[in-house]
């Protein structure tokens, strides 16, 4: 049985079956459909088998018609789309980083009329969730029927036992800043009409803050110096950059609207600003969100149902066999030198200055060719990502793929942005920049951030039949951002790279800084870590310099479970293992990573039910 946390007065959807039913007696749909007609049949074997505290209800269950059944089925779709039009319409970045623009001109409300509206819509779902009988819904539905339970019970613990939005400052900088990058990025609809939404977003910018004000108290001190700092870069954004994204629009009286909302919405920002600038953070106000929350939020928002104290164990234990591997690879290229020497040599094999964008290309080039002579994984059919130079608003960021969402109605192009050195830098900063994107992390990043990575991943996504596993509202950031941090390591395996040693050691680079994040996060939320601890452990461990190691220990302070990317990759591993070793001979690792995208984005304990039915096995160990 599969333990449940409870976290203070926070309720838990009490289903009337368990997880354990569920894994062991998994039928995928092609059975299911060849069973309909021998449905009695199929329940009184289940019921002979199943464990004695649902044996009541599957004696019940075998007293349903097939009416009941149908409208069992027919009721969940309907709960399905209600449920996440309510979501939606509550939080309108989640819907457009979908696709869905119905509510690109809104942003969210953070009033404590519309939190407790939003607790009280949850609860009522939870209640319409609880009458449908999970069992007698198709094997796929009943994958949706949990992750729609868990995202409920998710939502309700972040609005009534963790309430960010009391604590965290940086919580209203989100809808801002990506609500307006979204409408600058994508061309959803023509540029005339997304600006108009962007004029609406700005003039409801001084209520949010507004609210802000009213609702945060007790602020550490740690989120007071990150909002700040935010809300900083979001104000240079709306006041430069968003400008730019909306230049090429003729229309002079939009444009003048345009000019004063900025200038109200760069206003209220500023004042925001000043006015964290003069709060005192509350001495006894802590960023932990303690160890009960910890394991609650990973199990609903993840799927990953394993204590704390396990993951701890395994983080080390990974972290470890890392270092030793980084150690090995770096006497490959030279034994003589210490490890750390021979990669601050690697590190300088960088590209030159205005290069960036045209090497991107050529590895992207050369990753599809390997992709399709190994047959790692089908590609679809989709116009491969434009590579282009991040703009100017944009600049932030060193690289970043963004992938229009499955529900868009146009076709967009998906953008894998470079960001190449400043003109105006000088030559010591022009070398430290290309020194953190080396060849071997460059090629690193392509692979994560496009083949086969976020970009294969997203092309897979638009054939999904199940709505609740295309969403990106449900969406487990540990499939999503462990699919992606898995291919790094796969394709070296693969043989990518001719076993060139030092594009391993950028890849082990890489995950010893989400090995890093693995132990960070679990001992700053649980184990009282401090900022300046944290900062220590990346530069012992993931040999980093300070600035970038206080920086990751300061994500984790508000980023509590970005442990995702290195629990997601070794469940897949594992998953991987486990499905090779049940197909033994016809085992076919592009046929195993079809079958993985082709579910959709789900927790990681779904893929295992759809791909080995009836598993009982460990998510990781």
């Amino acid at each position: 049985m599969r333990r449940h946390v409870i976290a203070g007065k926070y309720k838990k959807l009490s289903l009337t079956t368990s997880y354990t039913v569920l894994h062991s007696f998994f039928i995928d749909d092609r059975t299911f459909k060849s069973c309909r007609r021998n449905k009695l049949i199929v329940a009184l074997i289940v019921c002979a088998l199943l464990l004695p505290v649902v044996s009541s209800y599957a004696y019940a269950m075998l007293q349903k018609s097939e009416s009941k059944n149908e409208m069992a089925a027919a009721k969940f779709p309907k709960l399905v789309s209600e449920y996440l039009q309510d979501l939606h319409s509550r939080h309108p970045v989640l819907a457009a980083s979908s696709g869905i623009h119905t509510w690109d001109a809104q942003i969210e409300d953070f009033s404590p009329t519309a939190i407790a509206a939003e607790c009280t819509a949850i609860k009522g779902f939870q209640s319409r969730l609880e009458k449908i009988p999970p069992l007698e819904l198709r094997m796929s539905d009943t994958m949706d029927y949990q992750i729609l339970a868990s995202n409920m019970n998710a939502r309700l613990l972040e609005l009534e036992q963790i309430k960010n939005y009391e604590r965290n400052p940086q919580v209203y900088n989100d809808p801002i800043a990506t609500g307006l990058l979204q409408l600058a990025m994508f061309e959803s609809s023509p540029a005339e009409a997304r600006l108009r939404q962007v004029i609406a977003k700005e003039n409801l910018v001084p209520t949010l803050l507004d609210w802000a004000r009213a609702n945060i108290r007790k602020s550490p001190a740690i989120f007071l110096k990150v909002s700040i700092e935010v809300f900083k870069g979001t104000l240079s954004f709306v006041q430069n950059d968003l400008p730019k994204a909306f230049a090429s629009v003729k229309d002079q009286k939009l444009q003048s609207e345009f000019k004063k909302s900025t200038k109200n919405a760069a206003e209220s920002i500023g004042k925001y600003i000043k006015h964290l600038q003069n709060t005192k953070p509350d001495t006894a106000a802590t960023f932990a969100i303690g160890k009960q929350n910890y394991e609650a939020k990973l199990k609903f928002e993840e799927g990953i149902d394993i204590s704390v104290d396990t993951l701890l164990k395994i983080a080390q234990r990974e972290l470890f066999k890392t270092q030793e591997e980084f150690r090995r690879t770096a006497a490959l290229i030279d034994s003589k030198r210490q490890a750390l020497t021979v990669w601050a040599d690697v590190q300088r094999d960088h590209p030159k200055p205005g290069t960036l964008v045209e090497e991107a290309q050529k590895q992207l080039d050369a990753l599809v060719r390997f992709i399709e002579e190994k047959k790692i994984v089908k590609l679809q059919k989709a116009d491969p990502p434009v590579v282009a130079s991040t703009p100017d608003f944009m600049r932030w960021s060193t690289a970043s793929m963004w992938t229009p969402g499955p529900f868009e109605r146009r076709v967009l192009p998906a953008r894998y942005l470079i960001t190449d050195v400043d003109p105006k830098w000088t030559e010591k900063q022009k070398e430290e920049y290309l020194s953190s994107i080396n060849y071997p992390q460059l090629w690193t990043t392509s692979i994560h951030e496009v083949y086969p990575g976020h970009f294969v991943q997203g092309t897979y996504l638009k054939q999904i039949g199940s709505v609740v596993r295309r969403v990106s509202a449900l969406a487990p950031a540990s499939f999503v951002e462990g699919w992606a941090h898995y291919t790094e390591q796969m394709m070296l395996e693969q043989g990518f790279g001719g076993n060139d040693p030092k594009i391993k050691l950028g890849q082990l680079a890489d995950a010893l800084l989400r090995l890093c994040r693995f132990v960070v996060g679990i001992r700053e939320h649980t184990l009282g870590m401090s900022v300046d601890q944290g900062t220590q452990f990346f530069m012992q461990n993931a040999y980093m310099g300070e600035t970038p190691s206080r920086i990751e220990a300061e994500r984790g302070t508000f980023d509590p479970t970005y442990l995702v990317y290195s629990v997601g990759k070794l469940a897949i591993l594992k998953l991987r293992d486990d499905y090779k070793r049940a197909q033994k001979e016809e085992f076919s690792l592009e046929d195993f990573h079809e079958r993985l995208l082709s579910n959709g984005n789900a927790p990681l304990w779904v893929h295992r039910q759809m791909l080995l039915p009836g598993d009982k096995g460990k998510l990781i160990e």
